[in-house]
């Protein structure tokens, strides 16, 4: 079984640079309650409260059948995913959703996105009952931005969602896989990151923040002392490709 919400940090693997591999997916596979997945859209469905993983804001949100559902009859429900920070160019957002299936239901959903980029469509219309296969493009986005999914209104508008994945375009394999290799000589590291080329580079934590920022040289060392215990991704440009690789602070 999928892992759930797993987030993908995408390192370029298809042929030409105008294919698209996927940075970010949430299948919520491991999620175990009902309602959506397996037929049921009201009733009792997915009346036990979600909580939150790391790194993601629930308001409202409870466990349907390996998917979430948004709301209840009087309060609105909202999901607002971690930063998607590997994001670049012209992305592809895809999602599955439905509406609660009762007779003064609401059919909209809110698309927004936060922490930089633009959506060619913000709302869409659900169908009760049913999953629908939502697609948009995503412009302009950065590695901070954020995507939320809310309900329009506060009374009856509950929504179930699933299987929100991103897609962003993709550099050529050579290339990157070889920049990538030769950015970052330690990828577990104590009070610094070591270097293995030139580039003005970002450390980035798990809610997509921005924490230190340098030019480094070939085989330098950046202090990151005071950065907490954790995951970081460090991005750069190097030889025109953009580079994105994961550090533990240990």
């Amino acid at each position: 079984m999928k892992k759930i919400y797993s987030l993908f940090a995408a390192v370029a693997l298809a042929a030409t640079v105008s294919a698209q591999t996927t940075v970010f997916s949430a299948t919520f596979d491991d999620v175990n309650g009902t309602g959506g997945n397996d037929g049921a859209w009201s009733g009792s469905a997915a009346n036990t409260a979600a909580t939150a993983p790391a790194d993601w804001v629930y308001s409202n949100m409870y466990k349907g059948d390996q998917c979430l559902k948004g709301g209840t009859g009087s309060k609105l429900g909202s999901i607002t995913t971690p930063a998607l920070t590997e994001l670049s160019g012209v992305a592809t957002l895809t999602f599955r959703a439905g509406a609660w299936d009762g007779a003064s239901e609401k059919l909209t959903l809110n698309v927004d996105i936060i922490g930089g980029g633009t959506l060619d469509m913000t709302t869409v219309t659900m169908v009760k009952g049913a999953f629908t296969t939502y697609t948009i493009q995503i412009t302009g986005g950065t590695s901070t931005s954020k995507l939320v999914f809310a309900a329009a209104v506060a009374a009856n508008n509950r929504f179930f969602i699933d299987d929100i994945v991103v897609k962003a375009p993709t550099q050529a394999v050579g290339n990157v896989n070889a920049a990538k290799v030769n950015l970052v000589k330690n990828t577990v590291v104590g009070n610094s990151i070591l270097f293995a080329d030139k580039a003005d580079i970002k450390v980035i934590n798990t809610n997509g923040q921005v924490v230190k920022t340098a030019s480094v040289n070939q085989n330098t060392a950046l202090d990151v002392a005071t950065l907490p215990k954790g995951m970081y991704i460090v991005t750069a440009v190097v030889n025109g490709n953009k580079i994105s690789q994961k550090i533990m602070k240990k």
